[in-house]
């Protein structure tokens, strides 16, 4: 499949310096339902074909889950901490908040007439790499729109996103941020 089969998005996100951490924050509207894309943030058998892990579970009640990257089992993973989640808040259709190898990241739904507007938001502590992490949630923002249309697409994280535009994203997303 290529790139431009793919729903498209415009680069568009924000940077906010919260003192000792930053937050990239994403917002797409997207013409599924919110039932679908709730089903597509939180079950685990769609999570692994739009998200840069592969969860232990379904994403639908709070506590402890294993979040291992994408395409690497849970022997090679070797627990490491970015494998290591907790789900903080589950508000079906509305809010989905975790953490992940030390990251808040929040996803907040809200319906509209044509579909779900989506608002991601990831804190981190490394201000270097905002536009990598926004680049990747880009791309899996791409999927997951793809994903809830009913399209089969291949995987587009780790080095697999480097296929699907993730340098020329990072490039934009750096410019975004600098500017």
């Amino acid at each position: 499949m290529s790139t431009s089969q793919l729903p498209q998005h415009p680069v568009q996100a924000s940077l906010a310096n919260l003192g000792s951490r930053w937050l990239v924050t994403m917002e797409r509207t997207l013409a599924h339902p919110t039932d679908v894309i709730w089903a597509v943030l939180t079950d685990r058998t769609l999570i692994g074909r739009w998200a840069p892990f592969d969860p232990d579970r379904d994403l639908t009640e709070t506590g402890f889950v294993a979040l291992p990257e994408a395409g690497v089992t849970r022997a090679e993973d070797d627990d490491s901490e970015d494998s290591i989640g907790t789900i903080v808040t589950v508000d079906p259709q509305r809010m989905l908040s975790l953490v992940w190898g030390g990251d808040p990241l929040d996803i907040e739904l809200a319906p509209t007439a044509s579909g779900t507007v989506l608002r991601l938001s990831h804190t981190f502590d490394d201000r270097a790499s905002a536009s990598s992490y926004a680049a990747g949630w880009h791309l899996c923002l791409t999927a997951l729109d793809a994903v809830a249309g009913g399209v089969e697409i291949p995987r587009m994280v780790g080095e697999d996103a480097r296929l699907h535009g993730w340098d020329s994203l990072q490039e934009q997303y750096t410019d975004l941020f600098d500017s």
